[in-house]
């Protein structure tokens, strides 16, 4: 049996994880913006810390397109729509096809 976490700690992980939905919300705001009603659906932020930010894409052409062509663009893109949380780094992580 696991020793009961300290109720500091569990705050602090709630806390954290409401901060990080949060930037996750600002940056889903901007990619709705940026990108196509057709091709929004087919992309999804899984992670975003220290200036990184990944999203996943659940089509190989379109993940083609994105990570080959308009990462950069995409980028700066955000950057303007979240200003106060600029990300240095894109990724695009080619996903969709292990979740049955």
């Amino acid at each position: 049996m696991t020793e009961p976490k300290p109720v500091g700690d569990f705050l602090r992980e709630i806390l954290q994880q409401a901060g990080r939905s949060k930037s996750r919300s600002a940056y889903n705001e901007a990619l709705d913006q940026i990108l196509t009603p057709v091709l929004r659906p087919h992309c999804q932020i899984v992670g975003c810390r220290a200036g990184k930010l990944v999203v996943e894409v659940d089509s190989a052409p379109l993940f083609a397109e994105l990570s080959g062509f308009r990462r950069e663009e995409i980028r700066l893109r955000i950057n303007q729509f979240v200003p106060d949380q600029p990300i240095a780094q894109l990724q695009f992580r080619l996903g969709g096809t292990g979740h049955v």
